[in-house]
């Protein structure tokens, strides 16, 4: 297939590692802050710095509970562009069962495109429901992207 894969993006989790006990080595404290909401997350520049590099053999795209906010509150920190997003569905999360209430979207949404997904809140049933058209990449919620997960994303990729 001549369009390079998707990189689907989760933005909790692999990008800000919000169960880490302590800020991790890289990350920086920002205070986002929107109408009336306001959010503290933990943000790597080198993930922005990666994930370009990586635009060369992916097409990134939000998916994200974050949805285009991502685009107006995490991009511009990160020194990515506006990505496409996929938007969930109304009650999407009460799909309760063994693989992520966001696998069967994402199925739906990538058609028979390639793609890789990242995601603190997969499983091997995610794995087993989406092979063998994707990679089903499970982040750690303490650490967010790491170097080795980079090195897994660009082989791949290949």
């Amino acid at each position: 297939m001549p369009d390079r894969p998707y990189l689907l993006l989760d933005v909790d989790g692999p990008l800000n590692p919000h169960r880490a006990k302590t800020i991790p080595p890289g990350y920086e404290l920002h205070d986002i802050h929107e109408g009336e909401k306001a959010w503290k997350l933990l943000l790597n520049q080198q993930h922005g710095v990666e994930l370009n590099a990586l635009a060369a053999s992916y097409e990134l795209v939000w998916a994200t509970s974050w949805e285009h906010g991502a685009n107006r509150l995490i991009a511009p920190r990160l020194g990515l562009p506006d990505l496409p997003v996929i938007v969930w569905p109304a009650g999407a999360r009460q799909h309760i069962d063994q693989i992520s209430w966001k696998s069967r979207y994402i199925a739906d949404w990538v058609g028979a495109r390639r793609f890789a997904w990242v995601d603190d809140e997969v499983n091997r049933f995610d794995q087993a429901y989406l092979q063998p058209r994707g990679l089903v990449h499970r982040v750690d919620a303490s650490r967010g992207l790491t170097a080795d997960d980079f090195a897994v994303l660009r082989a791949w990729a290949e």
